[in-house]
């Protein structure tokens, strides 16, 4: 009789139970193991549920918050996410975004004003709702305009920019320092001066070249989507579940709970001699696995790989990542003046705030909160916000923000506060080539994958596909 494979996965993130879960679908009689340091699966992802009895607003047993304290939202357009959810089983338990709210503020000189409608990240997709907009003055609107007489630009495949310089060759600086920057910082977590658009938007290069003015693609695209949306042909561009983001993993670890092995570290990764891998963990035990899949940020990849590949290892630690922070807060609803008719605002940094951008969770997906409550998270980015300042300090900064531009003075019921260190890949001009190199070069160890967002792409989609491709890999041997 054959000896089952024995597999194992290191990590319990999205990547790792993916992984996992994939693996016992293409072989259900390997053996498979996911070691996890920690106490709980599901990594950056995770959803506290407070009941208001526990804030003394209510008695009834059933009334909550739902509070994701990770991200809250998975990217429709991209299968990977989609295509798990429905093998799960999980279609019934989706939410999309509340319909009768829309839209989203932007800091302008000192106050909440109204994101150009239809404006997608870089550029205006709908000319009128960006010309009736008081957040880009006459001067930048008049320069703006000259994008839609620029000629089409063709490049080399891999030839690269910054998105803040074609932001600014495009549009002007005033569209990227109080538009593009501030949607693209909260969405990367980093400045875009730093990011690189092939890694990033490479969609918008491929507008360039195809149309010339981008804002003539984005118009025809946005003309494209009303249509499809009128006939019944789209789903919204966003989507989350009705007890938060862990429903999904959660339902992942469900799938997997025979594997998983909690509190348990991979100190180190060695060749055996017969073929696989000696793997010892936090307390010197060793064991050995025909094939391993690493699902870490890059540093703890590095380390992990140092003595099979000290290249590779120090290509991986090299790769630059951003933190950031997250404040959550609940308040009676009759305690915040604003409206609260939009899912949140951004800061520009040319605002010199302390925080970067508001999410209004309970505006912004149904079931997050009693309507008689406000859930509202803020979020600071860089390492002085994870590193420097104590949960006091971020709390007092976000709640003097948020009374200056949205008249909250009132103590809050909740107030939670969420650390993520080197959560996210800055996907820089260079990343693309660095994580070719870097895959390349991981592909010449067999029996050897890796999964993550550290190299795949920073989505929820992205960390999923980038999970089961590694399972994938070491399924077949």
């Amino acid at each position: 009789m054959t000896k089952a494979r024995r597999v194992l996965v290191i990590g319990a993130g999205l990547s790792g139970l993916a992984s996992a879960a994939r693996l016992l679908d293409l072989a259900p009689h390997t053996h498979v193991e996911v070691w996890e340091s920690s106490e709980r699966a599901g990594g950056w992802i995770a959803t506290e549920r407070v009941p208001t009895t526990a804030l003394g607003l209510s008695h009834d047993p059933a009334a909550e918050l739902v509070v994701d304290l990770g991200p809250e939202s998975i990217l429709r357009d991209k299968p990977a996410a989609w295509a798990l959810v429905q093998r799960l089983g999980l279609e019934d338990r989706v939410v999309r975004t509340r319909s009768d709210r829309h839209g989203a503020y932007v800091v302008s000189r000192g106050a909440l004003a109204r994101i150009p409608d239809g404006f997608s990240l870089i550029g205006p997709g709908d000319l009128m709702g960006f010309a009736r907009s008081d957040v880009i003055s006459l001067e930048g609107k008049a320069r703006a305009a000259i994008e839609m007489g620029m000629a089409a630009r063709s490049r080399a495949r891999d030839e690269d920019e910054s998105l803040a310089s074609f932001v600014r060759r495009r549009f002007g600086w005033e569209v990227l320092e109080r538009l593009a920057q501030p949607l693209a910082s909260g969405i990367y977590g980093a400045d875009p001066e730093v990011l690189g658009m092939l890694a990033t938007v490479p969609r918008f290069l491929e507008m360039e070249a195809a149309h010339g003015s981008v804002t003539r693609a984005l118009v025809a695209a946005a003309r494209k989507k009303k249509d499809e949306e009128g006939s019944g042909a789209r789903y919204g561009l966003f989507f989350s579940f009705d007890g938060g983001m862990q429903v999904l993993t959660d339902a992942l670890a469900a799938r997997v709970a025979s594997s998983l092995r909690f509190g348990r570290t991979a100190g180190a990764l060695r060749r055996a001699e017969h073929g696989g891998f000696e793997v010892t963990d936090g307390e010197g035990s060793s064991e050995h696995f025909d094939a391993v899949v690493i699902a870490l940020a890059a540093h703890r990849v590095g380390r992990l790989i140092a003595e099979l590949d000290p290249h590779a290892r120090h290509a991986l630690e090299e790769i630059p990542h951003g933190s950031a922070a997250t404040i959550t807060f609940a308040w009676r609803r009759g305690d915040v003046p604003h409206a609260l008719d939009a899912y949140g605002f951004v800061v520009p940094h040319v605002e010199r705030r302390r925080i970067l951008a508001s999410t209004w969770s309970s505006e912004k997906w149904p079931g997050r909160a009693p309507l008689d409550l406000a859930l509202i998270r803020v979020f600071a980015g860089g390492e002085d916000a994870c590193a420097r300042r104590d949960d006091a300090l971020l709390a007092i900064e976000a709640r003097r923000e948020l009374a200056d531009l949205m008249g909250i003075t009132a103590p809050p019921l909740l107030q939670k506060v969420m650390r993520y260190a080197r959560a996210m890949p800055i996907q820089g001009p260079d990343h693309l080539a660095r994580r070719d190199a870097i895959a390349q070069r991981l592909e010449s160890i067999p029996d050897l994958a890796v999964a993550g967002n550290s190299l795949f792409g920073v989505g929820i989609p992205d960390s999923i596909a980038s999970g089961e491709r590694a399972a994938e890999r070491v399924s077949a041997g």
